[in-house]
């Protein structure tokens, strides 16, 4: 009798978060850590997955969250960081702008002026 492939078990979006938060707390060890930066290939491997849908990575966001964990893509690699970090960070307000929004809803701004925000010259790395 011929046997059925065994096919690895694939853990399901709340079973992902715990295996993520779990590999950050080992890694952490002694000194835990409010921020990592993870490959994609790292978490394929971690989650037995050869793709990472959007939609599945929505669902473990949500999970990593009720852990008080936040996963993004940033650029060409993925972050988590410890919710309550964010916390302290800076807070911007667009009041801040508020005469420039004005122009902009009249047709008025001059967004070439500001492009050097968005080019590689702003101090955004390249490299790995």
């Amino acid at each position: 009798m011929k046997q059925k492939p065994i096919w690895p078990r694939l853990p399901n979006a709340q079973e992902c978060a715990i295996l993520l938060l779990l590999m950050i707390e080992v890694r952490g060890g002694e000194q835990p850590v409010s921020r990592v930066r993870l490959s994609e290939l790292t978490l394929k491997r971690l989650w037995s997955r050869n793709r990472l849908s959007s939609e599945f990575l929505e669902d473990v966001q949500e999970w990593l969250s009720r852990g008080g964990w936040t996963l993004f893509f940033a650029q060409n690699t993925f972050a988590a960081i410890k919710t309550s970090a964010v916390q302290n960070w800076v807070r911007v307000s667009s009041k801040l702008i508020a005469d420039d929004l004005d122009l902009v809803e009249r047709g008025e701004f001059d967004f070439q002026k500001y492009l050097h925000l968005i080019s590689n010259e702003n101090g955004i790395a390249n490299d790995d």
